[in-house]
């Protein structure tokens, strides 16, 4: 790979990361794991087809219990809060020093991709995110349990969500967004 093209690469990966740490309140998901975890090659396809009811909702209690936080986590006062900088470090580094970075990037997805026999937890979201520069930290607050798990807020929250798609007449279909596709 090119120096243009391990840092592109790096860039990706790392705007991933940040897609997924940034995410705040009932944009937060467990579904936004597979976007990340998709850019490892040996990940498995997404899922296309709705899962059982109970499997999502699980899923979502799961996510509810295990990633979210009562407050914000602080900002450490080394965290570099402009955007515009945050790959600047790509530019002085060299063509090897490119490659290890990418391939740690690559680990670090699939060490949370790779969590077996347990929930994920915001321990491992923050040690994913701890491969970013920029230092920034996530807020892992959610939505009161009444409103992400359940009716308490009118369109809002996982049953709606799941609602939202179980009109949609197609088998394949983008579950990462609210409503039924446009089947083609």
């Amino acid at each position: 790979m090119t120096r243009g093209k391990l840092s592109a690469a790096i860039k990706k990966f790392r705007q991933s990361i940040r897609y997924h740490r940034d995410q705040k309140g009932d944009d937060r998901c467990w579904l936004d794991d597979y976007k990340l975890w998709a850019l490892l090659e040996d990940t498995p396809p997404k899922p296309t087809a709705l899962p059982p009811h109970d499997e999502m909702m699980a899923r979502c209690r799961d996510f509810f219990t295990h990633r979210r936080a009562d407050a914000a986590d602080p900002i450490p006062a080394d965290a570099q809060a402009d955007s515009q900088k945050w790959d600047d470090d790509l530019e002085v580094m060299s063509e090897e020093s490119l490659r290890l970075e990418l391939d740690r990037l690559m680990k670090a997805i699939a060490a949370h991709r790779d969590m077996k026999g347990r929930p994920l937890t915001l321990e491992d979201d923050r040690t994913l995110y701890k491969v970013l520069p920029e230092k920034l930290t996530a807020d892992f607050r959610l939505p009161p349990e009444g409103e992400f798990l359940g009716e308490e807020k009118a369109n809002a929250g996982c049953p709606a969500f799941w609602r939202s798609h179980a009109s949609c007449p197609c088998k394949h279909h983008d579950i990462h967004h609210w409503g039924p596709c446009s089947c083609d």
